[in-house]
């Protein structure tokens, strides 16, 4: 029996069929040929149908694996971003406690972080695996979203404030006037030139070479630049809201009244004009209509003073 040999080729590939036929089904009755170009016709159909079947469950499954890395990147990326907005809030609640405001409250930012559900995301949920855990990311990112909005709220009012803070401590005395060794301290003593006893002291002197400098402790306005019987080279210094700096005994003054003066800014030298027994500064701190213990009003990091 001779045979007829049949190539088929896939379109768009390198695989083929290769049919051995009998040859006398070519040579039949044309309804016979009719009946085996058809039978060829739907097995060349039943293998194209396989192979591309084939070809798309390996793009699928290629797909759900691409789809299942990206998922669990974004839920890490989630879970990092969840506990960086727990770091900030912790931040967020001791920068609170520092200057004394109202600390957030932690429940109510639980509260107030569920996210949305939207009826999308409802109507996914439970029909299919994939699409529940992409839900479920949604609902997630929008939660940490809400979270980190509320973290950026706060801490932009904190800003302000420390903002607002830093404008009014750039008036309040800070620093120390000058650099030396910390003689007579504030209270009752007895006047070294006059030796009146139990006079009170309304500063504090410290002393040190001549020319030494001599610095504003808070930005200011000058109130006063003279010299007077007492504090001999005296300059008087206006800090707003009641708070007024007084210098004294001064070798030079470098300032004049009404000028605006700045922290850390040089307004003359030490000397010993006036009723003075060496080269000292007398400065002091007033705070309304009453003198207060220059001391407090020098920062503990400012080592200036012995």
């Amino acid at each position: 029996m001779k045979f007829v040999k049949a190539n088929i080729h896939y379109q768009n590939s390198s695989k083929s069929v290769t049919l051995n036929l009998p040859e006398f089904l070519f040579r039949g009755h044309w309804a016979v040929r009719a009946f085996v170009v058809v039978g060829l016709l739907l097995l060349v159909v039943q293998f194209s149908a396989t192979f591309v079947h084939d070809a798309v469950l390996k793009h699928v499954i290629k797909s759900r694996q691409y789809l299942d890395r990206q998922m669990v990147q974004i839920e890490g990326t989630l879970d990092y971003l969840d506990g960086t907005s727990g770091v900030f809030f912790k931040d967020e609640q001791r920068v609170h406690s520092k200057f004394a405001l109202t600390p957030p409250d932690a429940q109510a930012r639980e509260l107030g972080t569920g996210g949305f559900i939207g009826p999308e995301s409802l109507l996914v949920r439970g029909t299919s695996p994939v699409f529940e855990r992409m839900a479920l990311l949604r609902e997630n990112a929008a939660r940490i979203q809400n979270k980190l909005d509320m973290n950026n709220a706060a801490f932009s009012s904190l800003s302000e404030y420390v903002g607002q803070q830093q404008s009014r401590w750039r008036y309040i005395p800070s620093i120390a006037p000058t650099r030396g060794r910390l003689g007579s301290g504030f209270g009752p003593r007895v006047h070294p030139v006059t030796g009146e006893v139990g006079r009170m002291h309304q500063g504090v002197d410290i002393a040190n070479e001549r020319w030494t400098p001599i610095f504003a402790t808070a930005d200011g306005v000058v109130e006063n630049a003279m010299n007077n019987p007492s504090f001999g080279n005296f300059v008087a210094i206006s800090h707003g809201n009641g708070i007024r700096t007084r210098y004294g005994h001064m070798q030079m003054l470098l300032v004049k009244p009404g000028q605006l003066v700045h922290r850390y800014e040089i307004i003359g030298y030490m000397g010993s004009t006036g009723m003075s027994t060496g080269s000292h500064l007398h400065y002091e701190v007033w705070v309304g209509d009453r003198p207060v213990n220059p001391v407090a009003y020098i920062l503990p990091g400012d080592y200036s003073v012995d």
